[in-house]
């Protein structure tokens, strides 16, 4: 079952969202999920003593969260 859940947003967080969601073709919504999924998935690598690591333009670098 669904459950709804209010949030308040600056306007700036707001425009960052917009537009993550309308390059990607999905709702809002879908991009909350995603981000709950993704935050989630760091939580549990970390939790577990694992490390998260960015590779770009060849580079590898080790994503440090708090």
């Amino acid at each position: 079952m669904a459950k709804r859940v209010n949030v308040n947003f600056s306007d700036e967080v707001y425009a960052e969202l917009a537009e993550i969601a309308k390059e990607r073709g999905v709702t809002l919504s879908d991009v909350l999920r995603d981000a709950v999924t993704l935050e989630k998935y760091v939580a549990d690598t970390k939790k577990q003593g694992g490390r998260l690591l960015v590779e770009r333009e060849g580079e590898t670098r080790e994503l440090l969260v708090r």
